[in-house]
């Protein structure tokens, strides 16, 4: 269930000069690399999972996550089922859903559940960076 304190330990952290936190959810391990790699440079905390079912566990565990950019095709149930779960859960996170194969009803689907931002496979990696900056901010100290 989300809390107030959420929103309060996100803003502690962005004060003492933490970076912010993405879950990155997709089966395609060489995507996840990619955008671990982009995203961490650009100064963000970075979480993966390959399964809607891992991120459940992860994002119900820790609700402070800023960010979950995930893929609608995955194992076992889609990004959408996914998505209506956290929702559900009241889970505050800012989402972007990605896809290879947009369809109107997935389309009308996230705009019904309030998805942040809808990304179309493939996209420009500075598209990405451009769609998290403006949803979260920009990235605290860059790890490395």
């Amino acid at each position: 269930m989300h809390s107030p304190y959420d929103d309060d330990e996100r803003e502690g952290r962005r004060r003492c000069g933490l970076s912010k936190s993405v879950l990155i959810v997709d089966d395609e391990q060489l995507l996840v690399r990619t955008l671990s790699n982009v995203l961490r440079e650009a100064g963000y905390r970075i979480s993966t999972a390959g399964s809607a079912e891992d991120a459940e566990k992860r994002a119900f565990a820790d609700p402070s996550f800023d960010l979950i950019v995930l893929d609608n095709r995955l194992p076992g149930e889609s990004g959408i089922e996914m998505i209506r779960r956290l929702r559900e859960r009241a889970i505050s996170s800012k989402l972007i859903l990605m896809t290879a194969y947009e369809t109107p009803d997935v389309k009308s689907e996230a705009k019904r559940l309030k998805v942040d931002r809808y990304l179309r496979k493939p996209f420009d990696l500075t598209v990405l960076v451009d769609e998290v900056v403006g949803l979260i901010g920009p990235g605290g100290v860059a790890a490395g």
